[in-house]
């Protein structure tokens, strides 16, 4: 075997393991359409006039200032009063963020948000320890997931793969490229980033005005 036959291996043996790295990282979204359909996790009367999906991470920064300063007021003001829907969709930014989102849907659907809201209320905390998928787990314990479930939970490449998926579809179909991203079933609006309960309020109040 040449040098030059040695190296070319090297690289090749290089790339690989690099793929499978990528692959443990983030599940292949080939299988994707062998896993079930996740099931939606909304709030608000489905019969709602608006309804705004977002496009969340759990360890995004911007999220967790939405669900601690403005989602409170929104819900007060628009969700609890029968004006918007809201739908939470997961796009995870790393394999932490999808750790997390597996988590979150193996809860019960009605733990469902007072498990991703505790998880962004304390994000700057779990964040940056050495193992925050392993404070993420303890937080599904103590919101009533036993620990063999939760284990179980992130071993589900099944789970994993769906979740991936919707990010993908996100992706292609809405170019969300950031997070949070909310979109408004107007097909018109689309707010990105760390928005303000005023920034809401204008588009919710304009498109009700255009149902009247």
């Amino acid at each position: 075997m040449n040098k030059t036959t040695t190296i070319v291996l090297a690289l090749l043996v290089s790339l690989g393991v690099a793929i499978i790295s990528l692959g443990l990282f983030y599940p292949s979204t080939k299988v994707a359409a062998e896993t079930t359909a996740l099931p939606e996790r909304a709030l608000g009367d489905p019969k709602a006039p608006i309804t705004i999906t977002e496009y969340s991470s759990l360890t995004c920064s911007h999220c967790a200032d939405f669900y601690v300063k403005v989602m409170p007021e929104l819900q007060k003001r628009y969700i609890d009063t029968g004006k918007v829907r809201f739908v939470y969709r997961d796009f995870p930014m790393d394999g932490i963020g999808l750790k997390g989102a597996a988590l979150a849907h193996c809860m019960p659907a009605e733990q469902f948000f007072p498990y991703i809201k505790i998880v962004y209320a304390n994000q700057t905390s779990w964040i940056r320890t050495d193992k925050p998928d392993v404070t993420l787990t303890q937080y599904a314990q103590m919101a009533g997931l036993p620990a063999d479930k939760a284990k179980a939970c992130l071993d589900d490449t099944k789970l994993l793969d769906a979740l991936v998926a919707v990010r993908t579809e996100a992706t292609d179909k809405f170019d969300i490229k950031a997070t949070p991203t909310f979109i408004f079933s107007d097909n018109e609006t689309k707010l990105v980033g760390a928005r303000s309960i005023d920034d809401f309020a204008v588009v919710i109040d304009k498109i009700l005005a255009k149902k009247k």
